[in-house]
């Protein structure tokens, strides 16, 4: 019933979104954008995290497999975060609260960023969830995935930018 109801709430994100960028291209510089930290503070993204591989997970509560993503990340990040591995889970104009409600029942420790206002999702040619990117040290998109990815899918991909 969730992931039916997922599709059916797919347009309202699209329409919201206003998805008129073209996805990046593998190998592009990846545009900058401001965001803020569910944490608290502003963050200047990619700029940021510059030097380090980044994961980067788009998400919104109602889409049934983020939540399995986000979660499956979470050994990932612990198991190469030392090794200049940053995953961030970034919201699709979601209220906080919403956000909050969401993160509850998580057990994740890497950064959520809010995505309020829509302009990284237009900028990364975000039209549907769930989609990962994965950024090498220099900024560059190295992957995107469309409908996910297993564990062992983005294992590999990290290991071969480590």
């Amino acid at each position: 019933m969730t992931r039916w109801l997922s599709w059916l709430l797919l347009p309202l994100l699209l329409t919201a979104c206003d998805a008129t960028d073209q996805p990046l291209a593998i190998g592009q510089e990846v545009p900058a954008v401001d965001l803020v930290r569910f944490a608290g503070g502003g963050v200047q993204f990619p700029v940021a995290y510059r030097g380090r591989v980044l994961l980067i997970h788009f998400w919104a509560d109602w889409c049934a497999l983020c939540r399995e993503e986000l979660q499956e990340s979470e050994p990932l990040y612990r198991r190469y975060r030392d090794r200049g591995l940053e995953v961030l889970a970034i919201n699709l104009q979601q209220p906080r609260e919403t956000v909050r409600a969401y993160l509850a029942g998580l057990d994740i420790s890497y950064p959520v960023l809010l995505d309020s206002g829509g302009e990284m999702s237009r900028r990364y040619g975000v039209s549907a969830l769930p989609v990962i990117y994965l950024l090498d040290r220099r900024g560059r998109l190295h992957a995107r995935m469309l409908g996910g990815a297993s564990p062992d899918q983005l294992e590999r991909l990290i290991r071969s930018l480590m």
